[in-house]
């Protein structure tokens, strides 16, 4: 089918822009139509979809069933209203003319989401705070984690410091905590600058416990 698989990082939801669009999209239907104890939330995701699949994609200009279908969805309303006949055709035209449409519209799709792709990454980019660290500074980590019986708001959210061990890209890295620490991939975003009290402690201490300063 041509599938391409991609991998992104932990923690950072803009890697996966178009699937947490559609979460978001979902969670804020399912507000609007929950009953006050939320357990009817699941009743109300195939009458979503069903109107979400059948309405024009502001990206793509296309319905999403149109997109994988070659065709439009078939409405409760079509029902009542009923639909032009189509005309007749022989299984190979058919398949044929099939074939030829869906090509249009990956196509069209194409075009028209790398422009918005392009028109979101360029907005993305100008908010973006470039912090370019260097392999071998420290920084800190956004690392919230919550635990029964406290409150996540009360909790520490940064951890470290860590050390940058290799710069993949302008946004991506891979840092250690310790000599020993297992290392991990991370987006800039959840990364800081490490102020410690002493650089030449810093080095003893890269396991954590110094005093610093975070900004």
């Amino acid at each position: 089918m041509g599938t391409q698989k991609t991998r992104t990082t932990s923690y950072h939801p803009q890697s996966d822009g178009m699937v947490e669009r559609f979460n978001q999209t979902l969670e804020r239907y399912l507000a609007k139509v929950v009953e006050k104890r939320q357990r009817d939330w699941d009743r109300h995701i195939q009458p979503f979809l069903l109107s979400y699949r059948s309405a024009v994609h502001e990206s793509t200009s296309v319905t999403p069933a149109f997109a994988n279908f070659g065709r439009e969805l078939r409405l409760p309303a079509d029902l009542i209203t009923g639909i032009p006949p189509d005309a007749p055709r022989s299984i190979t035209d058919y398949a044929s003319d099939l074939r030829n449409k869906m090509n249009d519209i990956y196509e069209h799709v194409r075009q028209t989401g790398q422009q918005t792709s392009e028109k979101m990454k360029t907005r993305y980019d100008r908010k973006l705070n470039n912090k370019g660290f260097d392999e071998g500074s420290l920084v800190w980590l956004h690392n919230p984690v919550r635990s029964k019986g406290k409150s996540p708001k009360l909790q520490a959210k940064w951890d470290g410091p860590y050390r940058i061990v290799t710069r993949i890209n302008d946004v991506t890295y891979r840092i250690q905590k310790g000599a020993r620490g297992t290392p991990k991939i991370v987006h800039v975003d959840r990364l800081a600058r490490y102020y410690g009290a002493n650089n030449a402690r810093d080095e003893h201490v890269l396991g954590g416990g110094s005093v610093a300063r975070h900004y």
